[in-house]
């Protein structure tokens, strides 16, 4: 194994720890504010944020008026799980693609030959035989 292929070795199993670090850490925020959120309140039913918010400005404000009406009325429920996909799957692509286009522009940086600091035409000159 040469000095580059062990050095390219350590950088993926740098890599490679990284990544489980980051995988373990998510893990365990995921499954804590899970069991944190059942603990504060075993018999409660998601109520969103809306909700919660409409009932703040009621407390601070009995008398607010809404100033915007939704250009859609109440949806059913499947309709808003799929529009809630179709944003994700959106967000993922666009996720995907940033990721992928930084990705491959630091790889063509590290696959590009090192260029001449020498003018072509002087490089042309002197691959003449018989100069």
């Amino acid at each position: 194994m040469t000095g580059t292929d062990a050095k390219r070795g350590s950088s993926n199993r740098s890599v490679l720890i990284v990544m489980l670090g980051l995988l373990a850490i998510a893990v365990v925020i995921a499954v804590g504010s899970l069991l944190y959120g059942y603990a504060q309140d075993a018999d409660a039913e998601f109520g969103g944020a809306d909700g919660q918010a409409e009932e703040v400005i009621v407390e601070v404000d009995p008398e607010y008026e809404s100033w915007f009406s939704p250009l859609v009325g109440e949806l059913p429920g499947e309709v808003e799980s799929g529009l809630f996909a179709l944003q994700a799957g959106i967000g993922g692509i666009v996720l995907g693609f940033g990721i992928g286009w930084y990705a491959g522009r630091n790889r063509g940086r590290s696959e590009t030959p090192a260029v001449s600091s020498a003018p072509a035409s002087l490089a042309a000159d002197t691959d003449r035989p018989g100069d």
